[in-house]
């Protein structure tokens, strides 16, 4: 019995000392770790310090060692060999008027508050006239002839044209001096596909053509993207064309449908063939021009043909005088099982009603 209990006893031991040990290893190493990264860090500046002139143009390594305020200046300003937990800050300074819309005070924006990034503002908001119209802005420069279309996208600018006629800015049409070369920069573009998609080329927008990016005036022309181009692979933007907008020029206007819950079709499985996306239409002057024109969907059944009764217009929005509202169709209503049972259901209570 003792001889077990001094084998017990005896293993106890051995694994306290080895944790003991585990444990004063594991410091060590952490504390080399530490040296390490501490010299590796101070070594490092040390080396980009031996070529000063890659960092600051025309300063020497002499300079630096001699000038102690130069050597800390490149240690904070320039991240080398110090990478303590500064804040992060987009480097956007943003005016008091910008966050209160967002419901920010200037008081309440601190350092910390800062750490991701200041509040994006909407490059595309125009003033408070654009907005009530529901026009957003847009910039391009003008191109000259020499240049070569390739090398704009290559530099992320896309090539196009302004065309078109404007009364209030007499302009014609048929005056060859009003094609205008354009150079519009990718980040407009995107900015505004990413937000509509496929119903960019229904929106208006008051276009500010600069000469050169130097110019702060520019001229503001409202205008229609028209025929955009894309890469037939990539699918980015190849070519974006602008036609000069006015209250007399039809717009194509996207359709959205409204109340779809409250059909008995469309909430079991029932679907709308879409065979008119869009709607031309007039738009009175100083109308808000609309997003979409909205199609009302309630008590559709199944094998139901919208038509132009079920288009709701706005005030100040009518189809072109060329449309055919008798012919028009939007699309038929189709549906699987479950909508042709609804469909049968609701025959059948009508008859039991009767």
């Amino acid at each position: 019995m003792t001889h077990f209990l001094n084998l017990f006893v005896g293993r106890r031991t051995l694994r306290n000392r080895k944790l003991f040990w585990y444990h004063r290893e594991s410091k060590w190493l952490l504390r080399t770790a530490g040296t390490r990264y501490e010299s590796a860090s101070a070594s490092s500046f040390d080396s980009k310090l031996e070529d000063a002139g890659k960092l600051v143009a025309g300063l020497t390594s002499q300079e630096v060692e001699s000038n102690p305020e130069i050597k800390e200046f490149l240690r904070s300003k320039l991240s080398l060999g110090n990478n303590g937990d500064a804040d992060i800050s987009s480097g956007v300074s943003i005016s008091a008027e910008v966050l209160r819309q967002f419901g920010v005070e200037a008081e309440e924006v601190t350092a910390s508050d800062r750490k991701c990034g200041d509040p994006r503002v909407d490059a595309g908001l125009g003033d408070a006239e654009q907005d009530g119209l529901n026009i957003r802005v847009l910039r391009a420069y003008l191109r000259s002839h020499d240049e070569s279309n390739k090398h704009l996208r290559y530099n992320g600018i896309i090539p196009g044209i302004l065309y078109g006629s404007d009364p209030s800015l007499k302009i014609l049409s048929s005056d060859p001096s009003s094609n205008t070369l354009l150079q519009t920069p990718w980040s407009e573009l995107q900015r505004e596909l990413d937000r509509y998609h496929r119903r960019f080329e229904s929106r208006v927008y008051d276009l500010s053509v600069f000469e050169n990016e130097d110019d702060t005036e520019g001229t503001v022309h409202r205008v229609v993207p028209s025929s955009i181009q894309r890469h037939p692979v990539k699918g980015s933007i190849y070519c974006a064309n602008f036609l000069r907008y006015h209250a007399g020029r039809p717009l194509k206007i996207p359709l959205t449908y409204d109340n779809e819950e409250e059909s008995p079709a469309l909430k079991r499985d029932g679907f709308i063939i879409p065979v008119k996306k869009y709607v031309e239409c007039f738009i009175e002057e100083g109308v808000a021009i609309p997003d979409a024109i909205r199609v009302e969907c309630t008590g559709l059944q199944v094998k139901d043909i919208i038509r132009m009764d079920r288009l709701i217009f706005p005030d100040g929005v009518k189809p072109i005088d060329k449309l055919n509202l008798d012919s028009f169709v939007v699309g038929p209503v189709r549906g699987g099982r479950s909508a042709n049972t609804a469909d049968d259901s609701n025959d059948v209570s009508e008859v039991g009603g009767e």
